[in-house]
């Protein structure tokens, strides 16, 4: 990966405000696609992950991936309004750039992308919040 380079791509910090954990990264994306330096910690940091808007957005249009966004945004009581909001204005752009490359490869159901609270019936889940 080219310093530089204008390609639009996702993080895993992108991915936790969409709905993601690690365990659901691990299950239903490929190896990442890049690493890109670290902005935070240039010299020390470990070079983030980073995937294209195309990929996340095919695991994302899976029923598969559907079904469990569904599941877990309930166990975890809540939404992705929620998981996306943040003070910080820097990272809300990089959000939204990241979030307009992926859209166009996703197709999800309203009642799943719906920025609600996840209703509250318990449902049990795994120690990695699977």
């Amino acid at each position: 990966m080219r310093r530089g380079d204008p390609t639009v791509w996702v993080t895993k910090s992108f991915l936790r405000s969409r709905g993601w954990t690690e365990a659901a990264i691990r299950d239903f994306l490929p190896e990442p696609e890049g690493l890109k330096p670290n902005p935070r910690f240039p010299a020390t940091g470990a070079p983030m992950r980073v995937w294209r808007p195309e990929t996340v957005g095919a695991a994302e249009r899976a029923p598969e991936w559907q079904a469990w966004l569904e599941q877990s945004l309930r166990r975890r009581r809540t939404s992705l309004e929620s998981l996306s909001a943040s003070d910080d204005a820097d990272f809300r752009l990089r959000l939204e750039t990241a979030a307009k490359a992926i859209e166009p490869h996703v197709d999800r159901p309203a009642e799943v992308c719906a920025d609600r609270p996840a209703e509250t019936e318990g449902e049990g889940g795994d120690a990695d919040g699977r």
